[in-house]
């Protein structure tokens, strides 16, 4: 995957919220997947707690990255009993999975783990997402540069955790670096984002609020 443009910090808006519909996020490099898996876990669920969340992920995946840990999810705000796990022998398995499951209308969200989707495909998810009410997310394991209808295209990056408030040594909030790299009708940028241990959602980084990182030092409305 190409190496991100240096960026800078500056004054900007929050990110693009979830929509229904279908976005694309994507690893930074081998090491962060598991913090693209948090990023899209979060954007996969909104701001709809009553449903459950869908993960469609293929055994190349499984193999490759391994699986979900409940006590991860707790810790992320999710109940392991409300993430739908579905083990897709091939992409096209894992990709139906999450458009049947879209456009039930019963889950808030759902998450497909592929190299690469066909633009029919992304097409199908996005009227899924748009139909069910809910946020369609495809975590991509290869090259995102292909044609797509995804609104929003990310890199997500494991970032230095936050200062822990009470003990200097100990690690404080996650955070994960959260690129927006592709989006259809607004400009670019970049974002460090990390866990709220209240909300247990991810939010602008705590002395970061209102400020955001963008492409060539030159601040950009994120609206």
């Amino acid at each position: 995957m190409p190496t991100a443009p240096s960026a800078t910090l500056s004054r900007a808006d929050p990110p693009p919220a979830p929509q229904h519909g279908l976005e694309e996020s994507a690893a930074a490099a081998p090491q962060d997947w598991a913090s693209a898996m948090v990023f899209a876990l979060d954007r996969a669920r909104g701001a709809d707690a009553a449903r459950p969340v869908l993960l469609a992920a293929t055994a190349d995946w499984r193999r490759e990255r391994g699986g979900l840990s409940a006590r991860g999810l707790a810790g992320l705000g999710f109940d392991p009993g409300r993430v739908i796990l579905v083990k897709a022998a091939r992409e096209v398995d894992a990709l139906w999975a999450l458009e049947e499951a879209l456009k039930s209308g019963a889950v808030a969200g759902g998450i497909a783990t592929v190299e690469r989707a066909d633009f029919l495909a992304t097409r199908r998810l996005d009227f899924a997402g748009k139909a069910g009410r809910a946020n369609a997310v495809l975590l991509r394991t290869g090259q995102a540069n292909d044609l797509s209808v995804a609104r929003l295209r990310w890199r997500v990056a494991a970032e230095a955790s936050a200062v822990h408030p009470f003990d200097a040594f100990a690690p404080g909030a996650p955070r994960l670096r959260c690129e927006l790299t592709r989006r259809r009708g607004g400009p670019l940028g970049a974002w460090i984002m990390e866990q709220d241990d209240e909300t247990h959602r991810l939010r602008l980084a705590a002395g970061l609020a209102g400020d955001g990182l963008v492409k060539g030092g030159r601040a950009i409305r994120a609206a």
